[in-house]
């Protein structure tokens, strides 16, 4: 490519200019210069790091494999509730940015030889409806995704649970006094395995109007130790078990500590729908547009490695809600040095 003076054109050009006299805009940059100069930044990216880190050698440790990360994607999950189209230019052809890999993490392990994946990876979600919960959505968050082929619901119960004790162990180990400072007191000791709570039956006994409010219940007897609810009604791709009418999936919860007086959930996850005949159907039940899953229901038709079953489970953890929640801090956006506030401007 010749180049001649001022005759290279930038993609910049061609990107809309942040407009430094809205006062959203102006409000977002005050807000960078909050975090950047907070005091404990420094800390808290610190503990961020070591919980990335030991979650992702701890998978290593036991055979989980790592590709490459995407980003970008004609066809990724959009997830079962409400979130913004996030969709933007690739060569000529409108693509998705990957919400999750939830999706492709089914398609690695039934379709490839690889039988324990990960991604840590960067997700965009723009959530809608965010109402009074700005102190833990972020519109861009990393998350530690896990996938084990034959994988079932009782494995990954247990397999989390210990992922968890050694967890807190490690960190309070090696970074006891940072996390004590913090958030005001020790890690507990998890020397047992995370109580689960079928989230139904708690708040068909409690009367409690929504699941916020069956972890707020939940919260309060669980002295600082993480809990895990199961038999949540949510994705299609979480497996409906026939014989016991219940969904073979969980959550991990924190309950509230420090300066956060918000359980968190910080890990979510599933034993898989059992067939591509069952996932598919599950969607048109939600109403999915069916047309746009085309290019990953191909796949399992032309590659007749799984002969149209699925066998697998898995989950994610966000990191940092994980971060925030350990920590207590007020919340989720202290982790960013550049704060990524759901439906908010952002500056930088």
């Amino acid at each position: 490519m010749t180049r001649r003076k001022n005759s290279l054109t930038l993609g910049i050009h061609r990107i809309e200019p942040v407009n430094l006299d809205d006062p959203l805009v102006l409000s977002a940059l005050e807000q960078a210069r909050i975090s950047l100069a907070n005091p404990r930044l420094q800390k808290i990216l610190e503990i961020r790091t070591a919980i990335q880190q030991f979650l992702s050698n701890e998978l290593i440790a036991v055979g989980y494999v790592h590709p490459p990360v995407y980003m970008l994607a004609g066809c990724t999950d959009p997830l079962n509730h409400w979130t913004y189209p996030a969709r933007v230019n690739y060569y000529g052809e409108e693509v998705s940015i990957t919400q999750s890999l939830i999706l492709q993490k089914i398609l690695m392990v039934m379709l490839s030889p690889v039988d324990k994946v990960f991604w840590a990876s960067p997700n965009i979600r723009m959530e809608m409806r965010i109402a009074r919960k700005e102190y833990k959505y972020v519109s861009e968050f990393m998350q530690v995704d896990f996938e084990k082929r034959n994988g079932t619901y009782d494995d990954m119960l247990k397999f989390i649970s210990s992922l968890f004790q050694r967890l807190y162990k490690f960190l309070a180990d090696q970074y006891g006094e940072v996390v004590s400072e913090i958030r005001g007191k020790a890690l507990p000791e998890l020397a047992e395995p995370l109580p689960i709570f079928d989230i139904q039956e708690v708040k068909k006994k409690n009367n409690l109007p929504d699941d916020d409010a069956v972890e707020r219940f939940l919260s309060k007897p669980a002295q600082d130790k993480p809990f895990m609810l199961v038999n949540l009604a949510r994705e299609a791709y979480d497996c409906l078990d026939e014989s016991s009418g219940k969904y073979l999936n969980y959550d991990v919860i924190l309950p509230p500590c420090g300066d956060n007086p918000h359980p968190v959930e910080c890990l979510s996850g599933a034993e898989r729908t059992r067939s591509i005949t069952d996932l598919e159907q599950r969607m048109r039940d939600l109403n999915y547009p069916m047309e746009y899953f085309a290019p990953f229901f191909e796949l399992f038709s032309v590659m007749d490695i799984a002969a149209g079953e699925i066998s697998c489970a898995g989950a994610g953890f966000g990191i940092e809600r994980l971060t925030y929640a350990i920590l207590g801090l007020k919340d989720v956006h202290e982790v960013y040095p550049f704060p990524r506030m759901a439906e908010s401007k952002i500056a930088l």
